[in-house]
């Protein structure tokens, strides 16, 4: 079968490779793109196995032994380790990583499989797993009514929509216009800056050590930032004072729990959160590495959708 794998970093190749063995094995119908898969393709990631490694996590499909439509959830928790015994299995300590959507079938533990409700697409089934991450975000927050999320990507928007669905004032702050009137669509407000403690619930959804310092300084005191974005390894120098003196809690926000995949996939099929609005084109195996680094969609938030059979 085709597959596309990582060599190395800025290294995809398109390749036959061996029928994959597993569990259970899924004829992939889609699989979208993230940020994440640019960082992997750009500079590996903590969780790839060594090169060459399996590419893509957001995937659904149909499971060959029984035809049902799943989507592929890319972890299964051990379930014994102190977190998974804790009720926090997102932070298991021995996670089963499933990599390996972007490609014409993949192998995978059962318990990582999670049905497709109703007729919803192959395509938006697939972002269920980002949008469980932004579900698990909100949940790491507070009850204020005002809210600003930094950074306009996909997991901007998504985390935009849901503090909507929630009934919260939300602005999200982007550089770009073309998210800002993305934001608007979804019934946030887009703006390019707020004033410093204008809002005492701020979600960072960046990725990149000068957002977190900026979502630090924008917070109001004794409010609370959530980082989701995550950034390179290293250490991130953040305003002491702020932490201190005006006793701003600062919280991580990291992957999802498998209910938390259900909850998403639920939220797409009624169509609460739409999941045409993070749609971007759809590209085959071939054309993915290219589409990754330079997006056939501008500066608008969007994500491609691959389909293995182009």
């Amino acid at each position: 079968m085709r597959a596309a794998r990582l060599h190395g970093p800025d290294d995809v190749r398109v390749e036959d490779v061996p029928e994959p063995v597993g569990e259970v094995v899924v004829t992939v119908r889609a699989a979208t793109t993230c940020g994440t898969d640019l960082k992997m393709l750009r500079h590996g990631h903590p969780t790839l196995a060594a090169y060459p490694a399996p590419f893509g996590h957001e995937t659904a499909g149909e499971r060959i032994d029984t035809g049902e439509r799943v989507l592929v959830g890319d972890s299964v928790p051990c379930g014994t380790c102190p977190p998974c015994r804790a009720g926090r299995t997102h932070l298991c300590r021995a996670m089963t990583w499933v990599y390996g959507g972007f490609a014409e079938r993949i192998a995978a533990p059962a318990a990582a499989l999670h049905s497709i409700p109703g007729a919803l697409p192959f395509s938006a089934a697939a972002m269920a797993e980002p949008l469980a991450a932004c579900v698990h975000a909100v949940g790491r927050g507070t009850s204020e009514r005002a809210v600003a999320v930094l950074g306009g990507g996909t997991i901007g928007l998504m985390l935009a929509r849901l503090l909507v669905l929630d009934g919260r004032d939300v602005a999200v702050i982007d550089r770009h216009p073309e998210r800002r009137a993305q934001a608007d669509d979804l019934g946030a407000r887009g703006v390019d800056a707020l004033e410093p403690g204008a809002v005492a619930l701020v979600f960072e959804a960046v990725g990149r050590p000068e957002a977190w310092h900026a979502a630090l300084l924008l917070v109001a005191p004794g409010g609370r930032v959530v980082m989701v974005g995550g950034c390179p390894g290293g250490d991130v120098a953040l305003p002491a004072v702020r932490i201190h003196y005006d006793e701003v809690d600062v919280v991580g926000a990291f992957h999802h729990r498998p209910a938390e995949i259900d909850e998403a996939l639920l939220l797409l099929s009624t169509g609460a959160v739409d999941h045409a609005a993070f749609a971007g084109p759809t590209v085959g195996l071939d054309d993915l590495a290219a589409a990754l680094v330079d997006p056939p969609f501008g500066a608008e938030a969007r994500k491609l959708v691959v389909d293995p059979t182009r």
